[in-house]
């Protein structure tokens, strides 16, 4: 933590007189949520809080504390929200007010604002501590470039927040001419960018990730063909390659995997519990073949828990009912809007269904948050 600060900084900390060590307990803009960090401010000021790191011991009250807080408290963060950032960059306290205001400033220009800017600086604080027109300004002008929105580009910095913490000239710029190189551009690219931003953190792939993209041997025309290789520059190839090897102890064969994964690269995304569960529902409760889904690989692609399996019940009660003719890859695969309006809301008779149905989902939610506890 402390090798990231500016040595020059040093000469100060020993030209100041030694901390005091009274703590803060009672102040208008006190936190009892900081880390340990400036334990020596004065009690009388009016920014103060009990709970400072140690970086700031050797600071006056008028030249820290406010600094942060100023910047910050006008934009509607709380005490906690300003501890959360000040926790993982302790550095920002000792930056000058000027510098926190034009870099905040800035961002705000590209469209952080409100919740964004707070998710965006607690994720990754330390852009704050970057120069303004050497570091943070060209990157954020470049990025706009390239995303053509600035919709877009707070979208992706939201989901890639790191990608501002990489060199423009060494990592950015070479990682746009390599993707450019592999026939990536104009708003296919951008749409590409949307779904795997940290791309751009990636100025080649290893052997390994080329061999295995061969593997799959899908035509570098298609347009699932950059999103084989976005998955694969973003994942370890031992990784992606257990789970080739668990979709096989699913019941397919070598070359019925390979196919599933060029129709639907997506798969690999998916945990092997996932698959394994999405497998076993298909063959056992749908009592498809595992070969199916290599004709219908869309199967894949259908959230689990919230789909799947809440259609299929309905589909059942449907059948009992012999009220409707309806295939089942049909009622698996059309939009929810379809599915709700012409099975469950043009049939009166199937009113009964849509409890089922809203029942069914709801505790597919419910599963779902279990297993992330």
């Amino acid at each position: 933590m402390f090798s990231q600060l500016n040595l020059t900084h040093r000469s100060s900390f020993h030209s100041l007189p030694p901390p005091n060590l009274t703590c803060l307990r009672s102040t208008s803009l006190g936190c009892s949520s900081w880390p340990p960090l400036c334990r020596s401010f004065e009690p009388s000021t009016s920014l103060g809080c009990s709970s400072w790191p140690p970086l700031c011991r050797s600071f006056e009250p008028s030249t820290t504390q406010r600094r942060l807080f100023i910047c910050l408290k006008k934009r509607g963060f709380t005490e906690p929200q300003i501890a959360s950032i000040v926790t993982v960059r302790p550095q920002l306290i000792v930056s000058a007010e000027s510098a926190l205001e034009s870099k905040i400033k800035l961002l705000e220009d590209f469209g952080f604002v409100d919740r964004n800017l707070l998710r965006l600086l607690r994720t990754n604080p330390g852009i704050l501590n970057k120069s303004l027109k050497k570091g943070l300004l060209p990157k954020m002008e470049f990025l706009k470039n390239v995303y053509q929105s600035q919709d877009v580009l707070v979208k992706s910095l939201l989901n890639a927040p790191r990608l501002l913490n990489f060199s423009l000239e060494k990592t950015l710029e070479p990682s746009l001419a390599f993707w450019e190189g592999l026939g990536f551009s104009g708003m296919e690219f951008v749409s590409f960018l949307g779904v795997y931003p940290g791309v751009l953190s990636r100025t080649s792939l290893t052997p390994g990730q080329v061999d295995l993209i061969n593997k799959i041997g899908m035509d570098k025309e298609s347009k699932m063909f950059k999103y084989i290789v976005g998955i694969v520059a973003l994942s370890r190839v031992e990784t992606l390659e257990a789970k080739i090897e668990n979709l096989k102890l699913c019941g397919l064969s070598a070359e019925e995997t390979w196919q599933i994964v060029g129709a639907a690269p997506l798969v690999l995304n998916l945990s092997r519990k996932n698959v394994s569960e999405r497998m076993n529902f298909l063959v056992n409760n749908l009592e498809l073949p595992a070969n199916y889904v290599v004709k219908h690989p869309s199967l894949f692609q259908i959230k689990l828990e919230k789909t799947l399996k809440p259609r299929f019940l309905v589909w059942q009660k449907i059948k009992s009912f012999n009220a409707l003719d309806l295939p089942l890859l049909t009622a698996l695969t059309m939009s929810e809007t379809r599915f709700v309006n012409r099975i469950i809301k043009e049939h009166p008779e199937l009113k009964s269904l849509w409890t089922i149905y809203e029942n069914a989902i709801s505790n597919a939610s419910k599963h779902t948050e279990l297993n992330k506890t």
